[in-house]
């Protein structure tokens, strides 16, 4: 019996999901020696994963990412399958008769819940509903947002509440020139949306969005930005987290 991982034996390993921890362990794979091949598997017709679904269109630079993941792609140890829904239209048990190994690189579909009454109101909606929408996921294309009020709440404090916020301030114009899908452009174009709340569970020192998040909102054409100096008061716990060496908050 040939050995696995020879010329004539090689390691054949599936890989399930297609975003960055996809083609990063493919990539660590096929570094690994010349007797590797590995077959990726998504559910979805195209790759990328939130490469392609969850960076802000009006990011692009960030999407770079993917010539990397493109010049794998072409590696002959290495094969694409799309709108292949692993536990569906192939078990679990076929995959594991023919790989030797599996990986599970798909991330969690799901998003936390708040838990607070009025989460299941109609107008409430989950960042990957929204995200998804104006990025195209097929998943969430054809979702429905009622942008007919002056009035958006976002609750979270991280990049991706940045970019919804964002998204939502813009104005039309500005919109058209990024990657947006364009049911969502024409939806936004038509938003009455006048007034945008973040809302943080915590306070500033634990807040998560990028200082070039921030920055960006003082470039939009149309919009006011504002703090409230009140919500900017540390407490003392939040004061010992920033004193903290080791955060990376403090940092920058």
């Amino acid at each position: 019996m040939n050995t696995v991982g020879t010329p004539e034996n090689p390691l054949q390993v599936a890989v399930v999901g297609s975003g960055p921890s996809g083609f990063y362990a493919a990539e660590a794979l096929i570094k690994s020696g010349p007797a590797v091949r590995v077959d990726m598997f998504e559910r979805l017709a195209s790759p990328f994963g939130l490469v392609r679904s969850g960076v802000a269109p009006d990011h692009p630079k960030l999407k770079q990412v993917i010539l990397v993941y493109d010049k794998l792609a072409r590696s002959p140890e290495f094969s694409f399958f799309g709108n292949i829904n692993v536990g569906k239209d192939i078990m679990l048990g076929e995959l594991h008769q023919n790989y030797h190994a599996v990986l599970f690189t798909c991330g969690a579909e799901t998003d936390r819940r708040l838990g607070i009454p009025g989460e299941d109101l109609r107008g409430s909606h989950t960042a990957t509903e929204f995200v998804g929408w104006y990025n195209g996921h097929p998943d969430y294309r054809d979702r429905v947002f009622d942008l007919s009020h002056e009035v958006a709440v976002i609750i979270g404090q991280g990049n991706v509440a940045a970019y919804v916020c964002r998204i939502l301030a813009k104005t039309a114009d500005e919109l058209k020139h990024t990657d947006i899908s364009e049911h969502a452009l024409d939806t936004l174009a038509e938003s009455k949306v006048r007034e945008i709340h973040a809302i943080g569970r915590r306070g500033p020192a634990q807040a998560k969005f990028t200082s070039r998040e921030l920055r960006e909102f003082g470039e939009l054409r149309d919009c006011d930005p504002g703090v409230d100096a009140l919500e900017l008061t540390l407490n003392p716990e939040s004061e010992a987290e920033l004193a903290d060496k080791n955060n990376v908050v403090s940092a920058k």
